[in-house]
């Protein structure tokens, strides 16, 4: 018996169709009539030496390409001299290690969503901005809870010291 031509289930608009006799791979023909074949779940996978390398060369692409790395790096080495001199403790030097990886994690985010931007089209389109704009204020948000806690940290050491809190 013949195949028919025609799909005799259509999908729903604006959902892909994937005939269920087709194979794990897919046919080009059938991604051109029936939408893209499903990714696999695994694909991609690496070693630790190559997810490292990847994430090095990430760090240095996103540095290279963003001047708020600099600003941020110096901030965070003026608080951890400033940290030293005063003495902070163990728990205190957690706190600020946390809010300052908080912070470059927040701005790495912000340059990927702004290197994706750039690399789809006009990084200007209303949503594209909107997006960047979005990542922007992540790292306002991370930026603000590191200005607190390191307020707070070196408050209270110096309060310590001058002896405020006797």
């Amino acid at each position: 018996m013949a195949r028919p031509t025609s799909d005799p289930d259509p999908p729903p608009p604006g959902r892909p169709h994937i005939r269920p006799d087709a194979g794990a791979e897919g046919d080009p023909l059938d991604s051109e009539r029936f939408g893209p074949s499903p990714p696999r779940a695994r694909a991609g996978r690496k070693n630790l030496r190559e997810k490292l390398w990847a994430g090095l060369s990430g760090f240095k692409a996103a540095v290279r390409g963003d001047s708020s790395f600099f600003a941020h790096g110096y901030r965070v080495l003026l608080v951890a001299i400033t940290a030293a001199m005063l003495g902070v403790g163990l728990q205190g030097w957690m706190v600020l290690i946390f809010a300052g990886m908080a912070v470059f994690i927040a701005e790495l985010n912000h340059s990927a969503v702004d290197t994706l931007a750039r690399a789809i089209g006009d990084p200007e389109e209303p949503r594209l901005k909107l997006a960047r704009e979005i990542a922007a204020a992540g790292v306002l948000v991370a930026v603000v809870g590191f200005a607190a806690l390191v307020g707070t940290v070196l408050v209270l050491r110096f309060g310590d010291l001058l002896g405020w809190w006797r």
